[in-house]
């Protein structure tokens, strides 16, 4: 899938773009996200961002009421 990519660990990495697509919400929430502290971001390099795929899940899976 493009602006994915499977880590060394093999782990899934998505850029907030297409998570945020995938989870029907704006990109700027997943970075809210992360500036809140409720997710990790991974600067690949000053242009490029990366999300952890499980961390995201897992974030919304104990956000669920």
């Amino acid at each position: 899938m493009p602006g994915s990519a499977r880590g060394l660990t093999g782990r899934s990495f998505s850029k907030a773009k297409v998570l945020a697509q995938r989870l029907g919400v704006c990109p700027r929430t997943i970075f809210r996200w992360a500036d809140d502290g409720m997710i990790s971001r991974h600067k690949i390099n000053a242009r490029v961002v990366l999300f952890d795929e499980q961390e995201v899940a897992a974030f919304l899976d104990s956000s669920r009421v």
